[in-house]
């Protein structure tokens, strides 16, 4: 071998050793992934049913049944049926929070949740009924509603 094959040689086992050496390198770090936030399930969508005045004077006289007045207040104070409590309409997002307890108490308890208003013609039952079924909770209306009741001679307040 010549000087200069020598010397080349002599390169290529400085640099093959160079780059083969081990140099210290970062442990590798973990990949890591932005959490999942699981959105709050939605409440189950509840029911609204139609209830005759004889199925709603069984469940009051065997007291399972928890029931609304959703007439005004002052309408309420002029009669209302037997054990109702007064929820009008116009107050469901004010008093909803107060009433939540106690339906889920009665439902708990396996007990019916009637909404009443004036008569077959007023909405209010009907829509304080679907907003309650938007949040997941099964509720009846009192078919007639309260002239119906009272007309029949049913017990009122």
């Amino acid at each position: 071998m010549t000087g200069s094959s020598l010397r080349i040689l002599a390169l290529a086992a400085a640099v093959f050793s160079v780059s083969c050496g081990h140099k210290s390198r970062p442990a590798p770090q973990p990949v890591t992934k932005p959490a999942v936030t699981a959105k709050p399930a939605a409440p189950a969508q509840g029911r609204v049913s139609v209830i005759d005045m004889s199925a709603l004077f069984s469940l009051q006289q065997s007291g399972k049944v928890l029931l609304y007045d959703v007439r005004p207040s002052f309408v309420h104070g002029f009669g209302h049926l037997a054990g109702a409590v007064s929820w009008p309409r116009g107050s469901f997002d004010q008093d909803y929070a107060r009433h939540e307890p106690e339906i889920r108490a009665a439902l708990a308890a396996d007990k019916n949740v009637v909404l009443y208003c004036t008569d077959a013609a007023c909405p209010d039952s009907r829509a304080v009924a679907a907003r309650l079924a938007e949040k997941g909770f099964s509720v009846s209306v009192l078919e007639g509603g309260y002239n119906a009741w009272k007309d029949a001679g049913m017990p009122v307040e």
